[in-house]
């Protein structure tokens, strides 16, 4: 019964770049927990249940919090970073195989840094600008251009 209820305390630094990715996932872990506990018939303060599985870092960023929703609006907007579309499509576009990564695990990659891009359905007109917007910003020579441009949340050409 124990391994049932375990749960791992958060305490994934705020400034990782896995910080979103691991916030997901203990959140998804961390709301099947609370499923069990409901299931069992058990009485349930979210928020103090909250509290008892969080360090004291993770902590610091709710303590003013009152309720279990305010607690957990805060924690998505510490951990959920907004993504630049812009940046994840040239990564996307410009990524290439590792000298011991299997195509398997390359196209893996790809998936993984597609997610980021918020791709939504378009016609070949959209699609055509995207393809000239990457391969305009993969093509340039004078790289802080480059860093500018893929700063910005959105681009046109």
């Amino acid at each position: 019964m124990d391994k049932v209820l375990k749960l791992e305390q958060f305490s994934q630094d705020a400034n990782s770049p896995v910080a979103t990715k691991e916030w997901k996932f203990w959140y998804l872990t961390f709301n099947n927990y609370l499923d069990v506990i409901q299931m069992l018939g058990l009485t349930l303060d979210k928020l103090n249940v909250l509290l008892s599985n969080i360090d004291r870092t993770v902590y610091d960023y709710i303590e003013h919090c009152d309720t279990y929703e305010e607690a957990m609006r805060t924690l998505e907007n510490v951990y959920i970073k907004p993504t630049n579309e812009i940046f994840a499509s040239h990564l996307l576009s410009s990524w290439r195989q590792k000298l011991n990564e299997s195509i398997d695990q390359f196209l893996q990659a790809l998936h993984e840094l597609s997610k980021d891009c918020n791709y939504k359905p378009g016609t070949a007109e959209v699609y055509k600008e995207e393809a000239i917007q990457n391969a305009f910003i993969n093509g340039l020579k004078f790289n802080p251009i480059r860093q500018r441009l893929l700063e910005n949340r959105t681009l046109d050409l």
